[in-house]
């Protein structure tokens, strides 16, 4: 349950703010939201830490949330929820806040966001081996306490700061993805805060429709408060590799990408699934880094190791490290813990593609003429490839609300900061991934994105998150979420669904509770 105002060393307060700032039903909603049994913090809109805590991760996407509340238990979550729900308010979680859309702020203004940075509590059953992980942990800390409790792991992502609680909702996909799967593959059990204030477990046998629709369109249908995940054992050794590459041209770079590419989508490549491969193009050079789990000499002895020197033909640097080393040891990792730890503007757009259609020579000289061509001058721009195909292909399409499991890799595109042409940077973007979309011979290659892109129509966005699963995500949020109080611009439904009914009709100036 919850504590009572009596019991809090620092009781909430609403700040002053002008009524007119507000409508009559967000006034009544902040002053029972300050009214309840919270021991957490409350800040709503205008008040002096707000501005703080709603800066985004990206700058371009910046929604004013109505208030943010740091819940202390499931409990306080349980509360706030009830609380939105009855005055018309749309909720959604915050874990780690590195949503490309902010959608961790609401995605747009006047939203209720639930920060959930209090309940990061990492336990690993040293009998089961199964590690019980609070909603708004960061990956950092579960990297480390799985290794600190019994040296095991699970398969997610590298970049510290983001949160466990969109990772294992939306995908998750890391170094040993393509040899245990996504992280959501690894949830076995969670505990899930719905919209009339319950709190529920769904597992494979309890709520299972629930338990669908969480892995893979989690902040649609509620706030995960806590997570059972299957483990593994680390690897005894990983090794590391990492080598750079040069370009003059357009030309050549779309040379070298079709060398990754075909690389990468070899029998000896695919076949392996120790093995994963990244490749991050900038301006002028290309990084071609990842790992392979076993020791320095098998790695250097493999047809995969021969195969990579043979076709990129440059000096290759290997690292044998145990697995705290290995993650820390990415490359990457010091440009993601940049890019994560600071608030940039950005736009991205990105695209998942698939094992039977791999992008043809064609294709990817006409993407790089069009960067060519149309990149503004001094454009600050990256493009990551991420290898996934393998073990995350093994799983049933029909196993989560996740739809994108025959990937081969992933490309996003990133250009990034206060560069002068903010106005043509999108449409740059955007021409990118349409000139790859439509240069594929058969005409039928689907742009399916990696990472959420809020500017995806509405006649798009549902099947390319979701797939065929869109339906019964529609009639499962029927069920578990008949007020829409789950939402943000791209939550299932928002498609077609229209808006909430307000809590509250105005007659005369008096606000009067709609029944």
């Amino acid at each position: 349950m919850g504590l009572t105002h009596s019991r809090h060393p620092k009781p909430n307060k609403p700040t002053d703010i002008p009524p007119q700032s507000f409508s009559h039903i967000q006034l009544q909603f902040l002053e029972n939201l300050f009214k309840a049994e919270f021991k957490g913090k409350i800040l709503q809109k205008g008040s002096g830490d707000y501005t703080g805590e709603i800066t985004p991760w990206n700058l371009r996407c910046a929604p004013k949330p109505l208030a943010i509340v740091y819940p202390l238990n499931a409990d306080e979550v349980a509360t706030v929820v009830r609380i939105a729900t009855k005055h018309g308010i749309p909720v959604q979680p915050r874990s780690g806040g590195h949503s490309f859309a902010s959608y961790s702020l609401g995605g747009k203004d006047d939203a209720l966001v639930v920060d959930l940075s209090k309940m990061n509590t990492v336990v690993v059953d040293q009998t089961t081996w199964r590690a019980t992980i609070g909603g708004g942990t960061r990956l950092k800390k579960v990297t480390d306490e799985l290794y600190n409790q019994g040296q095991r792991t699970m398969a997610h992502g590298i970049c510290p700061q983001v949160g466990i609680g969109g990772h294992a909702t939306v995908g998750g996909q890391g170094p040993l993805s393509r040899m245990y799967g996504l992280t959501l593959d690894h949830v076995v059990e969670m505990e899930v805060v719905l919209a009339d204030g319950s709190i529920t477990r769904v597992n494979e046998e309890i709520n299972s429709d629930l338990f669908f629709a969480l892995r893979g369109a989690g902040a649609s249908f509620g706030i995960v408060t806590q997570f059972i995940f299957e483990t593994h054992p680390v690897p005894e050794a990983t090794t590391n590799y990492t080598f750079q590459l040069k370009y003059g041209t357009h030309e050549e770079l779309a040379t070298i990408f079709l060398q990754w590419q075909d690389f990468i989508s070899s029998p000896a490549v695919s076949n392996d699934r120790a093995f994963n491969s990244l490749i991050t193009i900038t301006s002028n050079i290309i990084l071609i880094q990842g790992s392979r789990l076993g020791s320095r000499d098998d790695f250097e002895t493999s047809e995969i190791f021969v195969s990579m020197k043979k076709m990129f033909t440059v000096d290759i640097k290997t690292h044998e490290l145990d697995w705290l080393g290995s993650i820390v040891n990415w490359a990457t990792i010091a440009v993601e813990s940049l890019a994560g730890s600071m608030n940039i503007p950005l736009y991205m757009k990105s695209l998942s593609v698939r094992q039977n259609k791999l992008l043809t020579p064609e294709t990817v000289h006409a993407w790089f003429d069009y960067m060519h061509n149309n990149s503004p001058k001094d454009a600050v721009w990256v493009i990551i490839g991420d290898m996934q195909g393998g073990r995350i292909s093994d799983f049933p399409n029909d196993s989560t609300a996740y739809s994108l499991r025959d990937c081969m890799y992933t490309l996003c595109a990133y250009s990034i900061g206060g560069v002068p042409y903010p106005d043509d940077a999108l449409a740059y973007m955007n021409g990118m991934i349409h000139t790859i979309s439509t240069n594929m011979p058969d005409g039928n290659f689907g742009v399916y994105p990696g990472y959420v892109d809020p500017l995806i129509p509405n006649t798009q966005w549902p099947t390319q998150y979701w797939g065929e699963n869109y339906p019964r995500l529609l009639a499962i949020k029927k069920k578990y979420d008949p007020t829409n109080t789950f939402s943000n611009p791209q939550s299932v439904g928002a498609d077609r669904r229209p808006p909430a009914k307000p809590a509250f009709q105005m007659k005369g100036s008096q606000p009067v509770l709609n029944v």
